[in-house]
């Protein structure tokens, strides 16, 4: 059976999370079912320096009497503990659009910058009102403020053909503020 692709070792640059995500798409892709061969891949091709930090938390345990899963686990907490949600929380409802920047970015920053908050079914409400609340250009905030009914899909819609038409009509771009200057 030939192999479909190829699993680097681990750079700790790269966030263990991503690096597991890249690894089990190895896995489907290759059709490694078996949890035993999963943990035997992850051991042969993490590197060294992380097969050493794996020893060093489980010892006196050998990497072998771990599951795959409970590896994956012990090197996530021990490389990125579960940040605070209040923390991250706290970032995201103060991360406001940067001038010069464009919606769509903001908004990826935002969906970022979420991950850890722990909004589950509140998430597309939380982005709405951070898209809102944060998008400094009074035009486009007054516009999404005058919706009766603005759920966050249509908050992008109306913010980003505003952008968009800013970007055609407006006269100065001013830097400082990130908003639209237009000759009246």
């Amino acid at each position: 059976m030939a192999n479909h692709g190829k699993v680097e070792e681990y750079d700790s640059q790269e966030e263990w999370s991503q690096y597991i995500e890249r690894l089990e798409f190895y896995f489907e892709a290759n059709g490694v079912d078996d949890e035993d061969k999963q943990r035997a891949i992850l051991l042969s091709v993490c590197g060294s320096k992380t097969y050493k930090l794996i020893r060093n938390l489980i010892t006196p345990n050998k990497p072998s009497e771990k599951t795959f899963a409970e590896l994956v686990e012990l090197v996530q907490q021990h490389q990125h503990p579960k940040p605070s949600a209040i923390v991250q929380r706290f970032k995201f409802n103060t991360r406001f659009r940067k001038p010069g920047e464009s919606i769509a970015s903001n908004v990826a920053e935002l969906r970022s910058l979420s991950e850890h908050c722990d909004f589950k079914s509140t998430l597309e409400e939380m982005l709405r009102d951070r898209l809102v609340c944060g998008i400094n250009d009074e035009q486009i905030q007054r516009r999404l403020l005058a919706e009766s009914s603005l759920d966050f899909k249509k908050a992008m819609k109306i913010a980003t053909s505003m952008e968009t038409a800013c970007s055609k009509e407006c006269t100065r771009f001013d830097t400082s503020d990130g908003q639209c200057k237009y000759n009246d």
